[in-house]
């Protein structure tokens, strides 16, 4: 089975994708023993996902596009993950980004060639959408954070209707959207917005979609340093624990996972759905008791509705080292506000955490982001820019200290979007204090940093 067939042709689904992916070992002289080896997974494990028995994981499909030559857009469209009408754009922007390679350009762009084809996620869905033919009417909106250190977060695809499907009510144009963009929506990570629309200004699209695009979930890329085996992120919703850890895992070339964009599910249901709150629960415990899911990643868990029923599981995972972002009083009230959570509930969330955190057996940074730095002037409202800079200076501040106990590799320099934090020798190029404000059961620090 050749890549530059068509697809539909062969069929979809993860048995034809075994078939194609054995058949490629095959040719190339490649033992399952070895393909696993450079996987990273058990030969009998990946055997079972050739055989159709069960889907493979998604983050190792670009390292089985080097071994097979079968691109990554083809086998998700093997897969029936990727959409047919998208996988010639998404390998046209695979074979791009390799020839940037080639030529010696976009170094940054090097370490995340497997992602290129998604980069535009966003626009991609808003085409869907459009293409149809259906009375929508789309706004794309670039939602950028801060204001010194600026990030492309998000995507927004608001959608509106007009003439004959004007009368429609939410429900029902929730579920057109949901016919019409199929499972693309589940390979970009999109979900609706759960938290008060606080960035869209009025007036408002009926329904806004959130395409990640900084905390998107994502493999990790191949010249990933050899650092922790996995770094858990933990806080309270707004607390930016998921932003923070997404740059981390920028500068680590580690693969991502995010408990509110990796878990596949119907575009359908609303994030406060006891479906998807069980979908979310069931794929965080996967990730607690399988370390060969977490290896070489950052991963957060900072669902208030997960949190509780997974909180007791801590203790006994296998985590590389945890980064608790410990929200003070006002930036937990606002995060109350934004999320519509009663403020209570984050305080009890609060205390949960702290107490797992005090009796964790695992090394752990504790990060304060203290509400003094989060407003822009004195007495002033919390301000999401300002939120934004403060986590890439955290984040910045939690690579000093994995470097500092020989958590990150002697000599590497960061990566991504905290590369300009550091000068040539891996000195920061601020002073101030760091926001990691304690640091529990980490190696001891290193004589000469």
């Amino acid at each position: 089975m050749r890549e530059g067939h068509d697809p539909a042709s062969l069929g979809h689904g993860w048995p034809v994708w075994g078939k194609a992916i054995d058949d490629a070992l095959r040719e190339r002289n490649i033992s399952i023993n070895a393909a696993a080896d450079r996987v990273g997974v058990r030969n009998t494990t990946l055997r079972k996902w050739l055989d159709g028995q069960s889907p493979p994981r998604l983050d190792i499909l670009p390292v089985l596009s080097q071994i097979t030559g079968l691109s990554h857009a083809y086998q998700l469209s093997l897969g029936g993950i990727l959409p047919p009408s998208l996988s010639a754009d998404a390998h046209m922007a695979q074979v791009a980004s390799e020839l940037r390679t080639a030529a010696g350009k976009l170094d940054y762009l090097v370490a995340h060639a497997a992602e290129l084809a998604f980069t535009d996620a966003g626009g991609r869905l808003a085409g869907i959408l459009l293409a149809e033919g259906f009375d929508l009417q789309t706004t794309l909106r670039r939602a950028n954070r801060g204001g010194k250190y600026p990030v492309h977060l998000s995507t927004y695809i608001g959608i509106d209707t007009y003439g004959a499907s004007r009368s429609l009510a939410e429900d029902e144009l929730r579920r057109i959207v949901t016919r019409i963009v199929g499972e693309a929506s589940s390979s970009f990570g999109a979900r609706w917005r759960e938290q008060d629309a606080h960035d869209w200004e009025p007036p408002r699209p009926r329904l806004i979609l959130n395409v990640p695009q900084h905390e998107r979930p994502r493999p990790p890329a191949e010249n990933r340093l050899s650092a922790t085996p996995n770094i858990l992120m933990l806080g309270c919703p707004y607390a930016h624990a998921e932003y923070i850890g997404a740059l981390l895992a920028d500068s680590l070339g580690y693969g991502y996972h995010d408990v509110r964009y990796s878990v596949p599910l119907p575009l359908d249901r609303l994030p406060a759905d006891p479906i998807v709150t069980d979908a979310r629960l069931r794929y965080t415990r996967s990730l607690l008791s399988d370390e060969q899911q977490t290896a070489k990643h950052v991963w957060s868990i900072t669902d208030h509705r997960v949190i509780p029923h997974v909180i007791s599981d801590l203790a006994d995972s296998a985590i590389g080292c945890a980064v608790y972002v410990r929200s003070e009083d006002q930036l937990l009230r606002r995060g109350s506000s934004i999320w519509n959570i009663d403020l209570e509930e984050m305080i009890q969330l609060r205390t949960l955490l702290d107490d797992a955190v005090g009796m964790a057996t695992w090394p752990v940074l504790t990060v304060v982001m203290p509400d003094a730095l989060l407003r822009p002037e004195e007495g002033g409202d919390i301000d999401r820019d300002r939120i934004a800079d403060v986590a890439t200076l955290a984040a910045a501040d939690v690579w000093r200290a994995l470097a500092a106990r020989g958590m990150v590799p002697r000599g590497n320099m960061a990566l991504g979007s905290l590369r300009g934090l550091f000068d040539d020798r891996g000195k920061p190029t601020d002073l101030r204090s760091s926001l990691v404000a304690s640091e529990q059961r980490m190696p001891p620090r290193l004589s000469n940093l």
